[in-house]
């Protein structure tokens, strides 16, 4: 089910729905799919990388079909922060390079750094209305050896084309309104968005376009027969020719070889009441969104209409509403000096899905299937990148037009322990906060 706006009253306590759910433009009306239809490409999952998959490929001419378990944009999409980052987590383009080889790990290169545009263009060849600024992303270090570090890496971005330079820590701490960093890595061309105004701006664009879309429709079976693939849903199935799950989490469930291949990330994000004017002088003043590289990792960004959109990872040692409301407010207290005594209304759970090698994965399934699995805390650019890439490459029937090479997916070892692991090392991070 899609989440609702919970209406505030004085004295009432935040709403559990995310912030976007109140301030995003609607969606389309979908209905869900009944009766039997045929399309060339079927897509599954009505996030981010189904709905840019979805509407390339109709421009491209492409027949095709998307099925949505719930509306666009629930789940991942909806809950995220809005943060569109063209940056890797653990990777530089130096070194993505000893992992990949050079010529691939350039490639992917170009992919992430070309990400976050990608999306500011789609917003704007459509119109979607989505509170999209691309105002930068920022990187603070907290520490002079990052900061260090940060200053080889912009030299890296910027050896390649990229709008990318380090800032010393007066002028980050004056853009932030944060007095612990000591510089930050800028990405100009990063920014945020309204993820769930985004989705659904997609979303029209694709049925402009010539998409078939349905909601309320999950997959209940999906298996090969004739020749093609056949979905089924409760009053409907989908035969096509090709497949693309786009279902993040939820592709384990639609085919036996995604299962334990990734893990999750439990995250709280949590939105304020709207800055006042003085807030709004010393907190982000100039605009721009950041996540910190401390590991228990601190965001930040403003909204349109003037909340402050921040998170944390969730631990085994803060549990309850009420806990992780206490959180959210120390944690605004800890960082700026000028929410001495913060308001939240809106706090939510959100989920990423983590891949071990916190890399954008591509699977390939045989028989013309494709999974997409890129979240890692980067999705909304790369599965930007990834929906269009995929599309391009199905239309075109040219794998060499994919910046990640699709392969086989490998089960992570030891999975149900492992999927502890990142509450685990984020409890651990807490105690060192």
């Amino acid at each position: 089910m899609q989440h609702q706006p919970i209406p505030r009253r004085e004295g009432d306590g935040p709403s559990t729905a995310p912030v976007w759910v109140a301030t995003a433009a609607p969606g389309p009306e979908l209905a869900p799919l009944t009766g039997e239809i045929e399309a060339d490409v079927l897509v599954i999952g009505g996030g981010i990388a189904g709905m840019t998959t979805a509407l390339h490929l109709a421009e491209a001419g492409v027949d095709t079909v998307l099925v949505e378990a719930g509306q666009p944009g629930d789940q991942a999409t909806g809950w995220s922060g809005g943060l569109v980052a063209p940056d890797y987590i653990r990777h530089t383009p130096e070194t993505i390079g000893q992992v990949l080889g050079r010529q691939r790990g350039e490639r992917l290169t170009r992919m992430i750094g070309g990400s976050a545009q990608a999306v500011f263009d789609l917003v704007q060849r459509h119109g979607i209305d989505c509170d999209a600024r691309q105002d930068g992303f920022f990187t603070p270090a907290h520490t002079e050896h990052l900061a260090q570090n940060q200053r080889s890496y912009a030299n890296q971005w910027q050896s390649r084309g990229y709008d990318v330079r380090f800032i010393e820590g007066r002028e980050a701490r004056e853009l932030f309104g944060v007095e612990r960093y000591c510089g930050a890595l800028r990405f100009g061309d990063g920014g945020s968005i309204n993820p769930l105004g985004y989705v659904r701006g997609i979303a029209h664009a694709a049925l402009r376009q010539g998409a078939r879309l349905f909601a309320e429709s999950p997959v209940e079976t999906l298996e090969r027969d004739g020749g093609r693939w056949i979905a089924r849903t409760l009053a409907g199935a989908v035969s096509a020719r090709r497949v693309v799950l786009a279902a993040n989490g939820g592709n384990a469930k639609l085919h036996p070889a995604l299962r334990r291949t990734a893990l999750p990330l439990h995250v709280i994000q949590f939105a304020t009441a709207p800055l006042d004017a003085g807030q709004r002088a010393t907190i982000l003043p100039e605009g721009g969104a950041f996540t910190d590289k401390v590991p228990y990792l601190f965001t930040a960004r403003l909204d349109a209409q003037g909340h402050l959109i921040s998170a944390f990872p969730m631990s085994f040692l803060l549990r309850g509403g009420k806990a992780h409301l206490r959180e959210a407010e120390r944690r605004l207290k800890q960082h700026f000096a000028a929410m001495p005594d913060p308001r939240i209304d809106y706090i939510w759970q959100g989920l990423a899905q983590v891949n071990s090698s916190f890399l954008p994965e591509l699977y390939d399934l045989g028989d013309g299937a494709l999974a997409i699995q890129a979240d890692n805390g980067r999705g909304i650019g790369i599965n930007t990148q990834l929906g269009i890439e995929v599309a391009a490459a199905i239309a075109a029937n040219n794998s060499e037009l994919l910046s990640v090479t699709p392969r086989k997916p490998h089960p992570i070892r030891l999975h149900a322990g492992a999927a502890l692991l990142p509450k685990l090392l984020m409890t651990m991070a807490w105690l060192s906060n």
